[in-house]
């Protein structure tokens, strides 16, 4: 009758870190899991590194599994549920942003060498990839929406923006959903600000839907302005 979290860490991870969310998440009665599944030569492979994950771990003898997943994370993730329809999976909770998912297309366009380096080719093929969306018959989904942008994608501002404005329409996500919550967050923030983020987080996996504060419009706000 247990149930777990498990939290797919997404790029972010190398520099902001894991121990902010499994401080948060620890002693909340779940069980909880960070894996490490990130592979360096693409995403087929980083959803091979979760598959072996969760055989490793028996993570389906779970009563129930809740996911909270950033953006690499989303499409590993959702590879995975498609190719394995029954799971034990009753959440998902994926952190969304309609700016950090262009960051590798930006970094790509601006470092191709040294991106090839550092990150190896799964940031290029990230930046190529459209998402793959999932069904919510059986999970409920969450999207939390970041609405600013980092320091890094204020820094590749013009290349990020070449791909075209910056549509903030939940339509444009291409993930079916039960509740939706935007937050003024930006996406080094959603790694270490639990204060902010971390209610709705398990708000949602108790409740399948958002606190009724949560704002469900985008901000109308320029978020290249401080």
């Amino acid at each position: 009758n247990k149930e777990s979290i498990i939290v797919l860490v997404g790029f972010g991870a190398k520099i902001q870190g894991t121990k902010k969310i499994a401080d948060f998440f620890f002693n909340k009665g779940y069980d909880v899991f960070i894996p490490d599944y990130i592979s360096r030569k693409s995403i087929s492979n980083s959803v091979s590194h979760l598959d072996k994950f969760i055989l490793k771990h028996n993570l389906k003898a779970y009563k129930n599994i809740h996911f909270f997943s950033y953006i690499i994370g989303s499409w590993t993730l959702n590879n995975w549920i498609n190719t394995h329809p029954k799971n034990n999976i009753k959440t998902i909770i994926y952190d969304r942003s309609p700016l950090q998912e262009r960051a590798p297309y930006a970094l790509i366009k601006d470092y191709k060498f040294i991106m090839s380096i550092v990150s190896g080719p799964i940031m290029k093929e990230f930046s190529e990839t459209p998402y793959p969306p999932i069904l919510t018959d059986n999970i409920s989904i969450g999207l939390m929406i970041e609405s600013k942008p980092t320091k890094l994608l204020i820094k590749h501002k013009k290349s990020a923006l070449s791909l075209g404005p910056i549509n903030w329409d939940v339509k444009n996500l291409h993930q079916s959903y039960t509740d939706k919550f935007y937050t003024f967050l930006n996406h080094d923030e959603m790694y270490n600000r639990f204060d902010i983020s971390g209610n709705e987080i398990l708000y949602f996996i108790k409740n399948h839907k958002f606190t009724d504060s949560a704002k469900r419009t985008p901000f109308t706000e320029d978020p290249f302005k401080k």
